[in-house]
């Protein structure tokens, strides 16, 4: 009979095994007994039972790619171009040049660009793969027999059987056992050319970058995707389809060479050497003529003699040894291709840095504002100021002598202290600067309108409720007449700090019109309100109580010394009284008076103080304003930081020659 522990030993062996839990897990049971004791325990099949370090993901997120030594350098640096001169440069080109690095024998991409009928395109393609030492293959006959119903763009590539793929929504993939597609690892991309790129001026660069529609909604609409190529061949329709290919000829000036774009038209001349140099820089194949030579060959090598002869006569040879040029792959070299990819990339990122500098100079220029205009301005500014102290001294000596500012002499306060505050704020609404603020904002709206004045911020998300009543008809009532125009309308009050009533106006504005307010009349009227009636107002209650109580006391003493002392006479008492009431108005008239001239001096010389500063720095706006549009640091920064991603690329393509 077996021992208990034998027993034990052999349940233990037949029980399964727990599934694997992690580490973290067992930490979080640890400290959790409570919680996860309520969790039913969860059974885990036996297939899913697996070690954790058995476990690995499919496909890697952002995993190193496996990069020649020799290519890391540029790689970096055109990875490096990607990130900061996106905006100069063709994303979809940058993408291919680095694909192109990622291997020593990278594939050569290269579109044949034909007419809406794809049949001459895929024979000219046929022709130019096809092997004259063996019979007619079958990828032949297939290739021939594809039907471009459906728009959708023909890709050719080496595979071991003949095989085609429908199922990409762009592309129909075919699969050759062709020789020549082995041998220079090439993959041709057959499609009509687009009739964008045979009219604007940027079709030379688009021959590069044939676009793929795709439809993206049940409207019928079409996205373009861009499919970038090393190489294109533009095949004309026929000598009246020529034209647009002229083009071709200033393809040097964008970087882009006949090694990297070449056009045919397909004549049938016998004779091309007459045509060649009419039609240059596009060269006339004879596709039937090269297409009798490779069926006369293949019946018979006697024919070889006629096959070299009728070969050469079609013009197919040059386009022929076009197609492989650049394609051989050496180690640690780079292929031609690439190199004229890459240099094609920098060529067209150098022109783009150019027609933004250009583009920046010319409007910089343009928005100069002419002498002539400033010094218009100038005499505007001049009268303006002129009218406006005369306006400053004229309106304010009638103010101080009219019937209203009269009747706060002092001896009237004692019936009309009330009135105080009421007076002065009039004489200030009624009598200080109003023609002159009225005639600045006038003057404002012709800077302006001269482009002088800075373009103001605006924030198309934030609406102040007064600007929205201001700007919308409907909001007033029907019958009155539209709002008196503010300064802030004309001068762009969100890029200034709002100014307070207490605040003086002439103490936030600065010497630079960017960063500081323009001072205003308006805005110095309403401080003048806020900081000088109250003040007066208050003094004329303080003189008046003080004036009273004064009065009051020296008769209250004057009293009690003829009713305490009986030989107080009612003279002596009345001399008392008198003296007070005489040193208490005394003290009244003096300070009044006092107070009444310094607030005369002070709406001179406040007047004359803005008056001034309004003028010097609406002279300085005409001076200053106006001389071009500067551009944004910003903008300027990232332009020379794609420009030195740039010059990188080419000390790397420099280092890989040496």
């Amino acid at each position: 009979m077996p021992s208990r522990s034998a027993n034990n030993l052999l349940i233990s062996r037949l029980r399964p095994k727990a599934a694997y839990v992690c580490p973290s897990c067992c930490f979080h049971n640890a400290i959790n007994p409570v919680r996860n004791a309520r969790r039913p325990a969860r059974r885990v099949p036996v297939s899913a039972q697996r070690r954790a370090s058995t476990i690995a993901s499919v496909t890697t997120v952002n995993a190193k790619k496996d990069i020649p030594h020799a290519f890391q350098p540029l790689y970096e640096a055109l990875s490096t171009i990607q990130r900061e001169a996106a905006v100069y440069s063709n994303l979809s080109q940058i993408q291919l040049a680095l694909r192109g690095l990622e291997s020593e024998n990278a594939i050569t991409r290269i579109a044949v660009l034909g007419g809406p009928d794809g049949q001459k395109t895929r024979r000219l393609v046929k022709a130019l793969l096809a092997d004259p030492l063996v019979p007619e293959q079958d990828w032949e006959k297939h290739l021939l027999s594809q039907d471009d119903s459906d728009g959708r763009a023909l890709l050719l590539r080496y595979g071991e059987q003949l095989a085609i793929d429908r199922s990409h929504p762009l592309v129909r993939t075919l699969s050759l056992p062709s020789l020549n597609l082995q041998t220079h690892n090439l993959e041709i991309l057959i499609q009509a050319a687009s009739s964008q790129s045979e009219e604007d001026g940027s079709g030379i660069q688009m021959y590069l970058t044939p676009g793929l529609e795709t439809p993206t909604s049940a409207t019928g609409r079409f996205s373009t995707i861009m499919y970038p190529v090393h190489k294109a061949l533009i095949l004309a329709q026929g000598l009246d389809n020529i034209r647009p290919l002229l083009a071709l000829e200033s393809t040097g000036k964008s970087g882009v060479g006949e090694d990297m774009i070449t056009a045919v038209v397909d004549t049938p001349w016998d004779k091309l050497s007459s045509a060649e140099s009419r039609l240059r820089p596009v060269n006339p194949i004879n596709l039937q003529r090269a297409e009798e030579a490779i069926a006369t060959f293949r019946q018979s090598l006697d024919n070889s003699f006629n096959y070299e002869h009728a070969w050469f006569e079609s013009g197919l040879p040059k386009l022929s040894t076009w197609l492989t040029e650049g394609t051989e792959a050496l180690p640690l070299i780079l292929k031609p291709t690439i190199r004229r990819l890459i240099e094609t990339l920098a060529a067209n990122a150098e022109q783009a840095f150019e027609q933004e500098e250009s583009a920046q100079l010319q409007k910089q220029a343009s928005s100069v504002i002419p002498t002539s205009t400033r010094d218009t301005l100038n005499l505007y500014l001049a009268n303006w100021a002129e009218t406006a102290h005369t306006e400053l001294l004229d309106n304010l000596d009638l103010a101080f002598s009219s019937k209203n500012w009269r009747k706060m002499v002092w001896w009237k306060l004692f019936w009309r202290v009330d009135d105080v505050s009421y007076i002065l704020s009039d004489i200030l609404r009624q009598s200080w600067l109003l023609d002159a603020d009225r005639g600045i904002i006038y003057l404002a709206g012709r800077i302006e309108q001269a482009g002088l004045l800075p373009s103001r911020p605006t924030n198309p998300y934030q609406v102040s409720s007064t600007r929205a009543t201001r700007a919308d008809p409907s909001a007033r009532s029907f019958g009155t007449s539209p709002p008196n125009p503010l300064l802030s309308d004309l001068i762009p009050s969100t890029a200034f700090p709002a100014p307070s009533p207490t605040s003086h106006p002439l103490s936030l504005a600065g010497e630079n019109t960017q960063t500081h307010p323009i001072p205003s009349i308006s805005h110095m009227r309403l401080y003048l309100l806020a900081t000088s009636v109250s003040p007066m107002q208050s003094l004329a209650n303080r003189l008046l109580m003080h004036c009273l109580s004064t009065t009051f006391l020296t008769s209250s003493l004057s009293a009690l010394l003829y009713v305490s002392i009986s030989t107080t006479s009612i003279y002596e008492a009345g001399a008392i009284v008198a003296v007070g009431a005489v040193f208490s108005l005394r003290r009244l008239q003096k300070r009044w008076e006092e107070a009444r001239e310094r607030w005369m001096v002070l709406l001179r010389e406040e007047g004359r103080r803005v008056l001034r500063r309004v003028e010097d720095r609406w002279r300085g706006v005409v001076r200053d304003g106006g001389m071009g549009d500067v551009e944004d640091e910003g903008e300027r920064e990232e332009r020379e930081k794609a420009r030195r991603a740039l010059g990188l690329v080419r000390e790397r393509l420099e280092e890989m020659e040496r």
